[in-house]
């Protein structure tokens, strides 16, 4: 399975919709193109906050376009982390679809979504523990 990258589309989006190839972009950013066309492949890792910062500059984007960028890019390089670490492919796309839901949620929202998240896997752990060969109730389905 694929990492859930959010970063490389956003990127892509905002630089043709504006009409600039890759390689503009790339010099103005003091960036290698290769790179930038590896970013925007999701072969890399996104930009850094600094060159974010100047592409934001370069791409007059308002500071809401700014904060969704600098989202994708934070998610991707937390999503990254974790398949490099180790995650496995179901748990990076379980984290990927939290943040992407705690990044659309309003404070109270998050709160609810959290403590349902909780409950879920207290009750899991729970039926886990009923149905395992060292302490519960097996079913037989004789």
């Amino acid at each position: 399975m694929a990492r859930p990258l959010h970063f490389p589309n956003a990127f892509r989006a905002i630089r043709t919709r504006l009409g600039l190839l890759q390689k503009t972009v790339a010099l103005e950013l003091r960036v290698d193109p290769a790179v930038l066309c590896s970013i925007e492949k999701g072969a890399r890792a996104p930009l850094d906050d600094t060159v974010l910062a100047e592409a934001a500059r370069l791409f007059r984007l308002t500071n809401v376009e700014l904060a969704e960028l600098c989202w994708a890019a934070r998610h991707d390089r937390m999503v990254s982390t974790l398949s490099n670490r180790g995650a496995t492919d179901e748990e990076v796309e379980l984290i990927s679809a939290a943040l992407f839901a705690s990044h659309h949620l309003r404070s109270e929202q998050l709160d609810g979504l959290i403590y349902s998240m909780r409950r879920v896997g207290e009750s899991a752990q729970l039926v886990s523990s009923l149905t395992s060969p060292q302490g519960g109730l097996e079913v037989s389905m004789t």
